[in-house]
């Protein structure tokens, strides 16, 4: 996995994803992510889903949970 392709994708994918490849196990992800350990599983497959389709972060319908990203749609939120 490349850093530059992990620059499109949400902070939490990323940070979930970079914290696997390094070895951590789901339940230090899910308390460095603030989210219940069972959920981190899922947060990884649509991590790498999102990884392979080479998709922008917001076109698979999902939130960004990153207040500092930018919307899909250019919305100011």
């Amino acid at each position: 996995m490349e850093p530059s392709d992990l620059d499109d994708l949400p902070r939490a994918y990323r940070i979930g994803l970079r914290l696997q490849e390094l070895g951590a196990d789901e339940d230090l992800i899910g308390e460095c992510l603030g989210i219940d350990p069972a959920g981190v599983s899922t947060l990884i497959d649509i991590g790498r889903q999102k990884l392979a389709a080479g998709q922008p972060s917001g076109q698979l319908g999902l939130a960004d949970s990153d207040p500092d990203s930018p919307s899909p749609e250019g919305d100011p939120r």
